[in-house]
């Protein structure tokens, strides 16, 4: 039987369905007043019995943070996918995305050893990544440290994945994968979604910033195949290729049908957006453009996925071939 943490977010819902195709035993977790709309959109989108699928999957709520449940939960469970996890640039919400992220990812760990479960593969972050030197990519040898420019959501990442290390350490069998963006449909007031989005309704401003980004069928592929193999004690960068923002903008723009080239935004004006949305913030107690995010938008950071393509020969869709997909999708929710 498979568990699958995080089962009502982009990644989760593209790994139920993978799973539920081959699988007949699959438990997702999700919280009681999380609803599964965006779930069955997602399975529509790639099948005509998304319905019958869907059904194949036992839902159950619960709080991650309760270790007696979900301890409970994991008997006669052989696999864990572990993709759960709290994302916010807020200020307010570092302590408890902090608490969450580490503490549900610890009950899972602790969990799995008392049942004997076979294999966890966890999701974490290519913000749990070290920075490499002079601008290459890093790979995963680099060890995250702390930086004034790291996000508390890469902070609680990295700590989160040093609790499944000691897991590992003490005989537990697990993988870890760290992706970049993951670009997919069905979410689109909400995550990497929302760009489709926000281009549609007339962004044309970004910062030269640069991170990785992966079509999240390669996400779901790569950890249904490290799941299925002996490999254990071993993380794995997940990147079709490292983009600014003005181009991954500019990709999304074409694929709806509006092309144009993004405006540049300096450092000065950031800052200067930043400094009036945090005075707008102290009114209604939440930012858009928060001081993190601010730094994250010059961040120039770059990945090297060589480890799993020499490791078990996966090869990744490219980014153009993602982007255009998905802007179709959301043309199509959007006639």
């Amino acid at each position: 039987m498979i568990l699958v943490t995080g089962g009502t977010g982009l990644l989760g819902s593209h790994l139920l369905l993978e799973l539920v195709r081959e699988h007949e035993e699959v438990v997702a977790v999700k919280r009681p007043s999380t609803g599964l709309e965006e779930v069955r959109r997602v399975f529509s989108y790639y099948t005509g019995e998304a319905e019958d699928l869907f059904g194949l999957i036992d839902w159950v709520d619960m709080d991650l943070m309760s270790y007696q449940d979900v301890e409970r939960l994991m008997i006669d469970i052989d696999q864990v996918y572990h993709c759960a996890a709290q994302v916010s640039f807020q200020p307010g919400d570092a302590r408890q995305m902090l608490a969450f992220n580490v503490g549900s990812t610890e009950n899972i760990v602790n969990a799995c050893q008392a049942t004997g479960v076979k294999r966890l593969l966890h999701v974490s972050s290519s913000s749990a990544i070290g920075r490499a030197p002079d601008g290459n990519p890093a790979d995963e040898t680099l060890i995250w440290a702390r930086n004034k420019n790291n996000t508390a959501y890469g902070a609680s990442k990295f700590k989160s994945e040093m609790v499944v290390w000691r897991g590992i350490e003490e005989g537990l069998q697990a993988v870890i994968v760290n992706p970049g963006i993951i670009l997919g449909p069905g979410y689109w007031n909400r995550g990497s979604s929302e760009m489709f989005r926000r281009v549609s309704g007339g962004l044309r401003h970004a910062t030269p910033g640069m991170t990785g980004y992966v079509g999240v069928q390669d996400v779901v592929s790569a950890m249904t195949q490290l799941m299925a193999s002996e490999i254990s004690g071993e993380r794995f960068i997940l990147s079709s290729g490292d983009f600014t923002y003005a181009e991954m903008l500019e990709l999304i723009a074409a694929g709806l049908g509006m092309p144009g080239k993004m405006k540049l935004v300096t450092p000065s004006t950031l800052r200067f957006l930043a400094r009036l949305d945090a005075i707008r913030g102290t009114f209604n107690g939440k930012r858009m453009l928060t001081s993190e995010q601010a730094k994250a938008a010059f961040s120039r950071s770059r990945y090297s996925s060589e480890k799993i393509r020499e490791t078990i020969g996966f090869g990744f869709t490219p980014i153009r071939d993602v982007v255009q997909r998905v802007a179709e999708l959301y043309l199509a929710d959007h006639r």
